[in-house]
């Protein structure tokens, strides 16, 4: 089992373990509902092995995902005898016309070597003629950027476009954004924010062009999380490190909380402009270093971050934060809440992915470490009833790390009858090939 580049660069500083305007903080209600179910064990080989990103679905209830190792390729090495594969791109279709299980359609398997990517860590995103768009982290370079192309008959093979091949030694971290235009979004590992832009002629070359560079404290040195698009246009992430925030709960100290960005699209001819909405502190129970990107809803920011709020004594860090970033009347500054700090003595804690809402209100994520195990948990933050009171917090379900999976760092999806999809890296029937799992809230 290879270590993967996400544990090794985001969850380093576990190991060392043991001003914002706070609206709400909560320990809330901790009523636990085990209503998981494991609805794809991946087995490796031909099938794809070790999912590292988060779900999509369709208008019919299909999901689809990507796996870093399995497919049909020898070009990325072998493990006991056995081709590790270069990954995969999969569909899971839900029961139905008499299929009592989800079944599993690889849609293309990554070849590697000098013409093909590998190893895809990030989501997928779809174009309204259900065309597929996503990264490699490998590739005949550096990493690609390829489109999935459905088979114009029905049983025939997904076509695999390679769009961009990254230089040497730069890979994009994160899946893209895309606008109305047909534009791609997205980041690269510590580096900077990138637009992809089709061809204005049949057959023509997309251009590639480094939007914004996260190379000073003081606009960020990590993006990470993915990128969202607002209705004009705009673009908005998270840093991970940077920012001008020096808290005591963040690892590192100054410079290394983090920091929430928006990149005003230009008008013709101009530049992208980046502008910094918040600077994590690290103090007074705000949050630190923002790993799972960010969302938009009802005009508002949400997003956690994996270190900050209560320091628990011992060298802690502080065990992580869910945040609301609310703009400011006429231009003004937005204004940071923490609506739950995590705990780690009294509960699941470390949250590294993105959150999720359904239309209820209801928010959703997952934590790396649970209360009293490390595999952890799948969480439900549901809005008060009156305005300023605590957000109630519901532990949904705690894995084992054995068949219901193991590590689960990626964000979950709000999919038909408000059942919540997300991705184990490990466990499962084989604990090195990862799940897709469901839970209904």
């Amino acid at each position: 089992m290879r270590v993967r580049n996400f544990l090794q660069t985001f969850l380093r500083p576990i190991a060392k373990l043991a001003g914002a305007t706070v609206l709400v903080l909560c320990v809330g209600t901790l009523a636990v509902a085990q209503k998981e179910a494991t609805i794809h064990n991946f087995t490796g080989g031909t099938d794809g092995s070790e999912p590292e990103a988060a779900l999509i679905s369709d208008g019919a209830g299909n999901l689809y995902g990507t796996t870093v190792e399995g497919g049909n390729s020898a070009n990325c090495g072998e493990a006991n005898n056995q081709a590790i594969g270069c990954g995969t791109v999969y569909q899971l279709a839900p029961p139905g016309d008499g299929v009592d299980h989800w079944t599993e359609t690889i849609l293309y398997a990554f070849q590697g070597g000098t013409t093909d990517g590998s190893s895809p860590e990030a989501p997928l995103i779809f174009d309204a003629a259900g065309n597929l768009y996503g990264t490699t982290v490998s590739g005949p370079s550096g990493g690609t950027i390829f489109e999935l192309s459905p088979p114009t008959q029905s049983g025939g093979a997904w076509t695999e476009t390679v769009l961009y091949i990254f230089p040497r030694n730069i890979s994009p971290g994160s899946g893209l954004a895309r606008d109305s235009e047909g534009n791609l979004f997205g980041e690269t590992l510590s580096l900077y924010v990138y637009e992809l832009s089709p061809p204005t002629t049949q057959g023509g070359s997309w251009t590639y062009t480094a939007l914004q560079y996260f190379d000073k404290v003081n606009v960020g040195t990590y993006p990470t999380g993915g990128l969202v698009l607002d209705e004009h246009g705009n673009l908005y992430g998270a840093s991970t490190l940077g920012g001008t925030g020096s808290g005591s709960t963040c690892p590192g100290g100054a410079g290394d909380c983090g920091l929430v960005f928006e990149l005003l699209r230009p008008a013709s001819g101009t530049t992208w402009k980046e502008k910094v909405l918040y600077n994590f502190t690290g103090e007074n129970e705000d949050g630190g270093q923002p790993k799972g990107g960010v969302i938009l809803h009802n005009g508002d920011i949400y997003g956690t971050t994996a270190y900050g709020g209560t320091a628990n004594g011992g060298g802690n860090y502080g065990d992580g934060t869910v945040f609301k970033l609310s703009p400011g009347s006429n231009g003004g500054p937005w204004t940071e809440s923490t609506l739950y700090a995590f705990n780690h003595t009294t509960g699941a804690y470390r949250p590294v992915a993105g959150v999720v809402f359904d239309k209820k209100g209801n928010l959703y994520s997952d934590t790396y470490f649970g209360k009293n195990i490390v595999e952890g948990e799948v969480f439900e933050l549901s809005p008060p009833a009156k305005q300023g009171d605590a957000w109630a917090y519901t532990d949904l379900f705690d894995s084992n790390c054995g068949s219901d999976g193991c590590y689960m760092l990626y964000s979950l999806i709000v999919g038909k009858g408000n059942v919540l999809y997300g991705v184990s890296t490990y466990g499962g029937t084989d604990p090195n090939d990862g799940l897709v799992f469901g839970i209904t809230p």
